[in-house]
């Protein structure tokens, strides 16, 4: 499974936010329009890394975290 870039930045958002945020307050955070937050979040549903808590909010899973850990492993080990 690969995500793009843009969706990872998204995942570090929610998890620094304890794992829940709003869709107004994530696109806030990231500085993009919400349309465009809402439709990263959707994609990123569909590989299973976050869940709509409500129409208009989203959290991390246990997938979603795991592949941060996974991709701050991988970014480590390029910088050694």
């Amino acid at each position: 499974m690969s995500i793009t870039a843009t969706e990872l930045e998204i995942l570090k958002i929610i998890n620094e936010k304890n794992g829940l945020l709003s869709m107004r307050e994530l696109s806030s955070k990231a500085g993009f329009e919400i349309g465009y937050t809402y439709l990263l979040c959707k994609s990123l549903s569909k590989n299973g890394c976050v869940g709509f808590f409500t129409h208009s909010s989203c959290r991390i899973t246990a997938k979603g975290k795991s592949l941060l850990m996974e991709q701050e492993r991988i970014k480590a080990e390029r910088l050694t």
